[in-house]
């Protein structure tokens, strides 16, 4: 992860390590795990899917006003120049690439309730070089790259610097004030994007010849060797996490759950106050798969105490064994059958 996200865990040994670049919340949508782990594929999200109405939909600045005026002929309504440019330059164009989303941050309250379907999802955390990778490249080789999102404050796009002298469209320059700019309110995202265009995959043909908005899936391959460590949410289910568990087997992939601490706050974008996250890796603490997703929310006491085991000669000797030693029982019983392999 990041230098600054290492940094400010550094003393905390229940933070998932320095392990990777970038990391992306998913929600815990069957079609996700099933596309991720499974099939080991990724979706690359078209503009208009993403989660801001405003994102790729700039204002279009001309310094000829007669450019947004509508025009009639025989009783036809026709667009404005701005209109004309809005959609086919733009939202023609920009519909046949895709977006994967990614971020240096893995503690954000906030991105776990929007992005990992209230904490329900799971986080993925890829390798530095995830981008090197032989399914990743451009079909002549080269690595696509991952750039850094620029936040503003105006979301403009100004028609005389993306026009060339002779009126033809600055394709580059176009490409980096649509693709790599958001309006400011999400700044502390800090999001990094790797764009590629759709005609990579095989098959692939775009659904009309002019401006559409194309409401398929598009997955690209995404090889598990890609993936440095997966964080499960804090209300993921234990069926999920055990899907996800069983489809890493075998592999070097660490496996963290994270833990929302109620009784410590951060500040964010709008100066409300938002529980912290940490995490605890699944390795050392085979319990947490037992555990229901209530459990994962504790105040910093309880977080601690949490990580100390305390040996019983026992059954009995447990504190809540009279009011439901049956209970005590089976899960004593599941457990045993669990490490020796049976169902």
């Amino acid at each position: 992860m990041s230098e600054e996200v290492t940094d400010k865990h550094r003393d905390d040994s229940t933070c998932p390590p320095k392990c990777a670049s970038y990391v992306k919340y998913c929600s815990d949508d069957d079609r996700v795990i099933k596309g991720i782990f499974e099939d080991h594929k990724i979706r690359f999200t078209q503009p208009w899917a993403l989660n801001d109405p405003l994102e790729f939909n700039p204002t279009i600045k001309f310094k000829n006003s007669a450019k947004y005026h509508w025009f009639r002929y025989d009783g036809i309504v026709f667009p404005s120049e701005e209109w004309w440019v809005r959609i086919h330059l733009i939202e023609r164009r920009i519909n046949e690439f895709g977006i994967l989303s990614l971020t240096k941050i893995w503690d954000s309250f906030d991105m776990w309730s929007r992005y990992a379907n209230g904490h329900k999802g799971f986080l993925l955390a890829l390798k530095s070089n995830f981008n090197e990778q032989s399914c990743m490249l451009s079909p002549d080789g080269r690595p696509y790259p991952v750039e850094e999102v620029d936040y503003v404050r105006e979301y403009v796009v100004d028609m005389e610097e993306l026009v060339d002298d002779q009126g033809k469209l600055r394709e580059e320059l176009a490409r980096q004030q649509l693709f790599f700019r958001k309006l400011s309110r999400w700044y502390t995202e800090e999001e990094y994007r790797m764009v590629r265009s759709f005609s990579d995959l095989p098959g692939y043909a775009p659904l009309a010849a002019g401006p559409h908005r194309d409401g398929r899936v598009h997955l690209f391959d995404l090889p598990l060797d890609c993936v440095e460590l997966v964080v499960f949410g804090a209300y993921m289910s234990i069926e999920n996490k055990r899907r996800i568990m069983k489809a890493c087997e075998g592999l070097s992939i660490p496996l963290h759950q994270a833990v929302i601490i109620r009784d410590e706050r951060e500040e964010d974008t709008l100066g409300g106050k938002m529980a912290s996250i940490e995490t605890l890796p699944v390795g050392q603490f085979p319990q947490l798969m037992d555990m229901q997703p209530f459990n994962f929310v504790r105040d910093r006491a309880h977080f601690e105490d949490q990580r100390r085991v305390h040996d019983v000669n026992s059954l009995s000797e447990l504190p809540y064994w009279e009011d439901d030693s049956a209970w005590v029982r089976e899960f004593y019983d599941n457990r045993r059958r669990r490490e020796r392999g049976e169902s």
